[in-house]
């Protein structure tokens, strides 16, 4: 509610609103005692209460008493009426630069005239340690006299204390981290990405205070905030018109693309330097000015003088421009090639330059392979089976994987049927003479890189993706993840000799590598934060590391070739938990991005939820939530996988210490830690005894097999062969693990360690996802494809999922339910169902991927 006319704040009367904004009203005043106009700004009723704002008041009180300069608005007093709390500044008379534009750009002598006491106001203020961080042209005042004035640092940010009055208490001014502080289209990249700020910050919103100044329009404003903030990290500002380039001295040009360097170690290192390099612009227009006019009254010869002398000082304005390191980058373009919902696999380009191959699923269940020139247009589908593309050959030959399975095979891109090479390859490259392939096999629990086939480089527990041979043909990269249901990992190179190293420390999240086409760096996208956005990065075979392009949002790296062009994607994706009853009934039961239901407890009332977005740490986070919906509860770190019978206790493993399962308590109590000698846990769960975990693990790095361990203590006891994967269920009030043998034959292996168990009715092909405990029932996917459970980062999985009942004993199968989405709109693939032991509700969980195909040059 507005100040009334007359109302006294302290010794000032209030005369008239002058203005209002987020961050106050500012009203004329009089000063009663020395019978002056002044500003006095107070905060409005609404946020008068809010500790956030007044703290932000009493900063802009601080941080502009701290100053005393010509170009910065001056403060008078501070103090508080009747709760009102205000600050009593100069009273200015004229408008503010963003009045000024109204009608468009100015002349550069004026632009380079305001600008220069611009950078005098901010060297002043960061002399004394106060940042702006919300330079704009609104917060700019022109007085009738021409003086420029910096208004409201109720934004400011102290970077060095300032000295408090006697008897005052030292105040710390400081966000909090995270928090993007300022006015979006004048944001520094350091503000968008939230991350801490200097001075230079204040120096990038000068640029596009400039380049707005001289061009009449925003450097970087696009539609929405998003798109702005996008414009702000990858895009260079519009180009002005040749026309425009006559008229604005070149320096000024430069100084002004120096300000807006993405990079702030490219940018002016301080507001003095900025402030001087204008000046010699300054002097070179006035130089040019004195000559023109003394051409009219002066001997040719003399006005030629006049003219070098004019010529040489612009001369040395350029020069200490340029000796600061001024450089102007290529802009950045992007061309969207796919424009359909849906899931893209990979992409590359082939050899001719001008098409682009990739894998995506639109319209059928899984992948089919497309070509595209590179704008996008001439879309083709390639008369190929439904297939995932690893790898193209200079000669024009396709590697690829069939039907959404871990087959490799080889194609000519002219045509031809796929020619069948090997099973359970994740990925494969070619060599760069497109003689022979290189391939990671996973097999007996492990994943092996061979160069040529059968011959190992390297093997790991873990998972390998993303391989791709040097141009030199002499070393090979690829991503080593250490889980192989989780894409953390490292950027890695081995050479044909099998010497393997870590080119990076270890990222949240990693997907996309491709060679520089000369060979010397390894491009890849990784995130490294929390919020799961990729970003690419490019490392040198030594390990030196930089960012190539950020972006809001998860790029995904699919190659690149000379000249620049990258073929990247950018993904949106999420994982949900989804509780259904048999009858069809859903509901969503997760509530972060990246989110998987690992158990059910055995009445139904529960279910253990993992959280795999990091935001909680590197091991991630394990809940406990009920299916009726009720908040969740977050147990501790790790990746949960069952709940105990009596629904106390929800078993833990850490990704960073695989060396034990963690005992979770449900409610009050320690967590406790189950362990052995020489083990590695993948997966633990209770078996109906609640004394027992079966657990699945590797003893002496050998490879992968289930055991079960007595919580009481004692060794673990296998129960299954190595290498074997498995289920866990209960059927008929017996626990089992569910494999096959060397013949694809189903066998329940009983956990009291009695001989294995036959199920009859149980197919080839039948996926078995749980059993009944109540009776001789266990729950099959009929058709679904035997992927091991190591071979599924890349594969597309099946958008629905009917499940039967098969009566073990007689054989007996009938229809039970339909797995499907919650909803449709980009989900590519569905998880098993975990049922309850009554068999009337389930938890699964759905994948949601869009993809975006761009092609993109101008990266360095």
């Amino acid at each position: 509610m507005a100040i009334a006319p007359g109302t006294k704040l302290g010794p000032y009367e209030v005369l008239s609103l002058l203005g209002a904004g987020g961050m106050g009203e500012v009203y004329r005043a009089r000063d009663t005692r020395l019978m002056r106009d002044v500003a006095v700004k107070v905060l409005p009723d609404l946020v008068a209460k809010d500790e956030v704002r007044l703290r932000r008041f009493a900063q802009e009180a601080r941080a502009i008493s701290a100053l005393n300069h010509p170009n910065i608005l001056s403060i008078h007093d501070v103090g508080a009426s009747a709760g009102t709390n205000y600050i009593v500044t100069e009273l200015l008379e004229g408008s503010t630069l963003r009045e000024k534009l109204g009608s468009g750009g100015m002349s550069p002598h004026r632009a380079t005239e305001y600008a220069t006491q611009i950078t005098k106001g901010l060297a002043a203020a960061h002399e004394k340690g106060v940042i702006h961080r919300d330079l704009k042209p609104e917060n700019l005042f022109i007085t009738r006299e021409g003086r420029v004035k910096i208004l409201d640092f109720g934004l400011a940010k102290l970077s060095t204390p300032v000295k408090p009055r006697s008897g005052e208490d030292t105040v710390t001014l400081q966000t909090s981290p995270g928090m993007v502080i300022g006015t979006t289209s004048y944001m520094a990249p350091e503000q968008v990405r939230s991350e801490a700020v200097d001075p230079r910050a204040d120096i990038f919103a000068f640029g596009a205070v400039l380049y707005e100044m001289l061009v009449g329009r925003n450097a970087f404003q696009r539609s929405s905030s998003i798109e702005t903030m996008h414009a702000i990290l990858n895009d260079e500002p519009p180009e002005i018109s040749a026309t425009a380039q006559i008229q604005i001295p070149p320096p000024l040009l430069t100084i002004m693309r120096r300000c807006l360097e993405k990079d702030r170690e490219q940018r002016f290192q301080s507001a003095q330097d900025l402030g001087f390099a204008l000046e010699m612009v300054s002097a070179a227009s006035a130089t040019r000015q004195m000559g023109a006019t003394a051409a009219k009254a002066i001997p040719r010869k003399s006005w030629q003088i006049a003219s070098v002398l004019a010529a040489l000082v612009l001369l040395i304005a350029t020069a200490a421009v340029l000796a600061l390191r001024l450089r102007v980058t290529q802009p950045v373009t992007y061309n969207r090639i796919t424009f359909r919902p849906g899931k893209i696999f990979a992409a590359r380009f082939i050899a001719d330059g001008q098409t682009i191959l990739y894998g995506a699923a639109w319209d059928y269940p899984f992948s089919k392979l497309y070509s595209s020139r590179l704008d996008g247009t001439d879309v083709r589908a390639l008369e190929l089976p439904p297939s995932n593309l690893l790898a193209v050959s200079r000669a024009g030959e396709l590697a690829i994987t069939l039907g959404g399975t871990a087959r490799l095979a080889r194609v000519p891109l002219s045509g031809n049927a796929p020619r069948e090479l090997l099973d359970n390859v994740t990925a494969a490259d070619w060599s760069p003479d497109a003689t022979q392939l290189a391939v990671v096999r996973v097999d007996d629990g492990k994943s092996r890189l061979e160069y040529p086939i059968g011959k190992p480089l390297y093997e790991t527990n873990g998972s390998i993706s993303h391989m791709r041979f040097s141009p030199q043909g002499d070393a090979i990269a690829f991503m080593d993840h250490p889980r192989p249901d989780d894409d953390r990992g490292t950027v890695a190179i081995v050479d044909l000799q099998g010497n393997k190293r870590n080119l990076t420390a270890e990222w949240i999240g990693e997907q996309g590598l491709a060679w520089s086409p000369d060979g010397r760096e390894i491009w890849f996208t990784a995130a490294q934060s929390y919020d799961w956005s990729r970003d690419l990065y490019a490392v040198s075979r030594s390990g030196k590391q930089r960012r190539v392009l950020q972006v809001p949002g998860a790029l995904y790296l699919e190659d690149v070739a000379s000249g620049g062009r990258v073929l990247l994607r950018l993904e949106e994706r999420r994982h949900e938990a989804v509780v259904s009853d048999v009858r069809g009934a859903k509901r969503l039961l997760s509530w972060l991005q990246l989110m998987q239901a690992a158990a059910v407890s055995r009445d139904g009332k529960y279910a253990v939820i993992n959280d795999w977005s990091g935001s909680g740490g590197l091991d991630y986070d394990t809940y406990l939530a009920r299916l009726d919906g009720s908040p969740a509860v977050l147990l501790g770190s790790g990746l949960g996988g069952g709940i105990s019978p009596n629904d106390k206790w929800v078993t833990s493993i850490l990704p960073s210490q695989p060396s034990k399962v963690l005992l979770l308590p449900a409610g009050v109590g320690e967590t406790k830690i189950i362990t052995a000698s020489n083990f590695r846990y993948r997966d633990a769960v209770w078996a109906s005894d609640g004394q027992s975990l079966v657990v699945r693990a590797s003893e002496s790095d050998r490879p992968l097999r289930f055991w079960i361990q007595d919580i009481r203590g004692g060794s673990p006891r296998p129960l299954t062969p190595e290498g074997v994967p498995g289920v866990f269920v209960t059927v008929n009030h017996s626990d089992y693990v569910c494999t096959r043998d060397a013949a694809g034959a189903a066998l329940l292996f009983p956990i009291d360690g009695g001989k294995p168990r036959p199920l009859n009715g149980v197919k080839a092909a039948d996926d078995v996802i749980g059993g009944s405990p109540e009776s001789e029932v266990v729950y099959v996917s009929p058709d679904a494809l035997a992927i091991p459970q190591q071979i599924s980062q890349e594969i597309l999985r099946v958008l629905k999922m009917d499940v039967e009942k098969v009566n073990i004993v007689n054989g007996h199968r009938e229809p039970f339910v339909t797995v499907s989405p919650l909803d449709s709109a980009g989900i590519v693939g569905l998880d098993r169902p975990i049922f309850t032991s009554d068999g009337k509700q389930y938890v699964f969980n759905q994948y949601r991927n869009l993809s975006v195909l761009y092609l993109v040059t101008g990266l360095k």
